[in-house]
């Protein structure tokens, strides 16, 4: 797995304060922690650290830290397992590292990377991609950065399955062997609204005799208001 490299000093102090005046002056405070290490506190300088993070698929990557340790510099091999955003600045307020131990398996979600377009797509039908990260377990330098998924041949109605995925010996899959990865669908079918013919009101028939009846009516009333 490709791996990135940060570059951090040792933090001096601690609390909400101290992390505010860090960031003010330029820093990002942040942890390395893991087995075996009591956690140490590091500040990572702002406009250099965003722009790699900034770069980063993820959050949960491999990377190495140089830290700068008593006028030397340290390699730490870390994932960034965390990254902390202030949501209404959209600003990075802490970082948490993850210290590797190159002899021990370690479980991360690789992502899945589709490769080609399939035939099923030239004939119209909709790729449904259900699983885009996928968990695995084995040595820190034995991790890809993705796993790539040809789906050239998959035709309409066809589907990857997590058990049709290849991957090196060394890695295991931690997954449901047989959950959908990704699958072509039909093409949509477009249903034409049925039209609703309007309904046209019928004019009234009068016949003669209402006519009739209208008229006596009418003339009863003018022979009552002469009374």
């Amino acid at each position: 797995m490709k791996k990135v490299i940060f570059s951090a000093e040792i933090r001096e102090g601690k609390g909400k304060g101290h992390a505010r005046k860090l960031r003010m002056n330029g820093y990002i405070p942040g942890i390395i922690y893991g087995p075996g290490i009591n956690p140490i506190p590091i500040k990572l300088e702002k406009i250099k650290t965003e722009k790699i993070i900034k770069h980063l698929s993820s959050h949960n990557v491999m990377a190495e830290i140089s830290l700068k340790k008593n006028g030397d510099q340290e390699k730490i091999a870390v994932i960034l397992k965390d990254i902390q955003v202030d949501p209404i600045k959209n600003e990075i307020l802490h970082l948490d590292f993850y210290k590797l131990s190159s002899d021990k398996s370690l479980i991360m979600e690789i992502p899945i990377i589709i490769k080609g377009k399939s035939l099923g797509e030239e004939k119209g039908g909709i790729l449904e991609h259900e699983l885009r990260e996928i968990k695995v377990e084995g040595l820190p330098d034995k991790l890809p950065e993705s796993i790539e998924v040809d789906i050239s041949n998959l035709d309409i109605g066809h589907a990857i399955l997590v058990k049709d995925i290849n991957v090196p010996e060394e890695i295991k899959i931690l997954e449901d062997p047989d959950k959908v990865v990704l699958t072509i669908l039909k093409p949509k079918e477009i249903v034409e609204e049925e039209k609703v013919e309007e309904v046209i009101e019928q004019p009234t028939v009068i016949t003669q005799e209402k006519v009739e009846e209208r008229r006596k009516e009418k003339e009863e009333s003018k022979e009552e208001n002469k009374l």
